[in-house]
């Protein structure tokens, strides 16, 4: 096996940080030498993790950055604060996200799920994107967002992004993680040329608290599918490869969708039309939070 590429110098940002393949990534990366700031919801779990990684690596360069990804307000914060903070930017990886019961709306009016998996992303890779693609940011720059198979459950309706006629919970996981696939095709279609290399993956069923998340039918499906359960650190594997790896598969990644390195079939509305009007309605749905 080759020796894994050095990454001294290089800043990564990982959402989604204290647990499962969020955290195994920003293990590696740290592993590696890279500085790395981790976006955690929880203040306490998200210190457990720095000290973790930062015990089991040596690399004292891996930061805590709190944002709660059901509120804009929120992200936009974290996002203002990581600008203050990062000079450079190289790789941001757009992974926090999570599955809901019953339908809820957030104090700032968008459905949990909707705005949790997809909204907040887009909102942090927005306010991050000028940061990374500025002058002075030489080199190649990533972002991966963590999509799903789950995309595949349902076409968008642009008419109820909110689910207010339609929810269930997979239909609101399946959705938000179509969105995570075509924001990362229609981000590579607009900046593929300033040197960014934009790509989802689907990790697998992992063993790891969300299917606990998820109401009944996440409870249910995790206590189905357990045995046929990946470990955290198979699942993360396309995550690093695709956020750090030199070879020509993942450099050519962009706008891809990706499953064991490799590139499945999307879902046939997966389309860039989609992608295209997804980013026009989220641009204005973030407005207010730029």
């Amino acid at each position: 096996m080759p020796t894994p590429q050095d990454l001294s110098g290089k800043t990564y940002i990982v959402t989604g940080a204290n647990s499962g393949i969020g955290y195994e990534a920003a293990k590696n990366f740290a592993s590696r030498g890279a500085t790395v700031a981790l976006v955690c919801r929880s203040e306490s779990r998200g210190r457990d993790a720095v000290a973790s990684i930062v015990a089991a690596t040596g690399n004292a360069r891996v930061s805590l950055y709190v944002a709660d990804f059901s509120l804009l307000s929120s992200v936009s914060k974290v996002a203002d604060a990581l600008l203050a903070d990062l000079p450079v930017i190289d790789v941001l990886c757009n992974n926090a996200g999570g599955a809901n019961g019953p339908r809820t709306v957030t104090a700032e009016g968008f459905e949990t799920t909707f705005v949790t998996n997809h909204l907040s992303g887009f909102l942090l890779m927005r306010k991050l994107l000028g940061r990374m693609l500025g002058e002075g940011n030489t080199g190649m720059k990533r972002v991966v967002f963590t999509s799903s198979y789950g995309h595949n459950n349902s076409p968008l309706d642009f008419d109820d992004l909110n689910l207010e006629k339609d929810y269930t919970t997979l239909k609101a996981y399946g959705r938000s993680k179509l969105m995570n696939l075509l924001t990362a095709r229609e981000l590579q279609r607009r900046h593929g040329d300033r040197n960014i290399v934009s790509s989802s993956f689907h990790p697998g069923a992992v063993r790891t608290p969300i299917w606990g998340k998820g109401g009944l039918v996440g409870r249910v499906l995790g206590v189905v599918l357990y045995p046929f359960m990946v470990s955290v650190e198979q699942g993360a594997d396309t995550f690093i490869w695709l956020a750090s790896s030199q070879d020509e598969a993942s450099v050519n990644a962009g706008g891809h969708y990706f499953y064991k390195r490799g590139r499945p079939r999307t879902a046939a509305f997966a389309t860039d039309d989609a992608a295209a009007k997804l980013w026009q309605v989220s641009e204005r749905l973030i407005e207010p939070y730029l």
